[in-house]
């Protein structure tokens, strides 16, 4: 780097003036600032430590008119307006963060999009694209053939969802490997013991839904077992949910000995549940849960789950995006992750003789 020159006189510094004190062209000084990938990481700190020296400030305006970019990121995020609606869990707020770390000491700056539906969110995501209201777009609750990713993918508008879809289409995506996660926690069980296992699950128009429905189905014919699919139940991820399909479960002439679920929200409405009918965790009843917020170890008792963090699912989303901004081919832009798993129940797998055939008389 060149030796750093006197810019005293100056009260407004520009892209020049780094130029000018760093060494630098302008336009890799411009590339610095927009976090571009092509910029290595020492050439932008010295860049951007020269900017934080001089008090230089991107003029957003100014480079928007430059560049026909708007340094706007979008994400696609759901709300709601029902009376009595129960939260399930804070893990947009993991991704915001997520997200938001990825984009620190770029120009980008994150802009959150409500929608109450899917009809809204496709109509939200097109207008983002077809109006360039954003340079780029993030979303989750990818559905098994998701409109929003065919849309975006033929007006090749940069994006990055979280979850894949069961179209052959090239695109972007983070997800966990829910298929893998569903498939081990249920043969986790059946080597315990189990053959009557239930799966609290998610609405089953959402893809990592089926795809939990394939591990679980898989993990009893691999035993030589028929999936229990009669004990499957889908729905809003809330822990009223999680509760009230337990108790419709154990009205069942031959109920369940073990339940997966599909979040820690629902846990704790089976946690609810069985408590509520008597039913001890780990003696009566095995459950194994899914877990993003790093919760399951205060459940009571502890249950075995599967953990994997949302907030670092959050920075692979933005760190994916800035390269899609930046002209990087979505093919090479997809990572699943695989959950770790915590076995807080060991005998979930102890393949116990005899066990209680717990009921609920209706």
């Amino acid at each position: 780097m060149a030796e750093g020159r006197s810019t005293s006189g100056r009260s407004s510094p520009t892209i020049k003036t780094l130029a000018a004190h760093t060494g630098y062209s302008i336009a890799t000084i411009s590339k610095a600032l927009r976090g571009s990938p092509v910029v290595t990481d020492a050439t932008r700190e010295a860049i951007l430590s020269a900017a934080r020296e001089l008090g230089y400030q991107a003029n957003a305006r100014g480079m928007a008119l430059r560049t026909g970019k708007t340094y706007q990121a979008a994400v696609l995020m759901p709300i709601t307006s029902a009376a009595g609606y129960e939260w399930d869990g804070v893990e947009y707020t993991q991704i915001l963060s997520g997200i938001s770390q990825a984009l620190d000491g770029s120009d980008y700056q994150l802009a959150v999009h409500g929608y109450r539906s899917f009809d809204d969110a496709c109509a939200v995501a097109r207008r983002i694209a077809g109006q360039r209201l954003a340079d780029g777009l993030i979303f989750s609750g990818v559905l098994a053939d998701d409109e929003r990713i065919a849309m975006l993918v033929e007006a090749d508008f940069p994006f990055v969802s979280l979850g894949r879809c069961r179209q052959p289409l090239v695109y972007a995506h983070v997800d966990v490997d829910n298929e893998w996660a569903s498939h081990a926690a249920t043969a986790r069980l059946i080597a315990g013991g189990h053959r009557r296992i239930g799966l609290i699950n998610a609405a089953p128009r959402l893809s990592y839904a089926l795809d939990r429905i394939d591990g679980f189905c898989r993990a009893f014919r691999e035993a030589g077992l028929e999936p229990s699919l009669d004990l499957v139940k889908g729905g809003d991820l809330t822990a009223r949910f999680g509760r009230d399909s337990t108790l419709a479960l154990f009205k069942g002439s031959v109920p369940p000995t073990a339940l997966v679920c599909v979040n820690e929200a629902t846990t704790l409405g089976v946690l609810s549940a069985l408590g509520s009918i008597g039913l001890r965790v780990g003696e009566d009843v095995d459950v194994i849960a899914y877990d993003d917020i790093n919760v399951s170890a205060y459940f009571n008792p502890p249950v075995t789950t599967f953990y994997q963090p949302i907030e670092l699912l959050g920075r692979r989303l933005g760190e994916f995006l800035l390269l899609r901004m930046a002209g990087e081919d979505p093919a090479g832009l997809r990572e699943v992750f695989r959950p770790e798993m915590i076995g807080r129940q060991p005998d979930d797998l102890g393949g116990r003789l005899s066990r209680r055939r717990p009921t609920l008389e209706s």
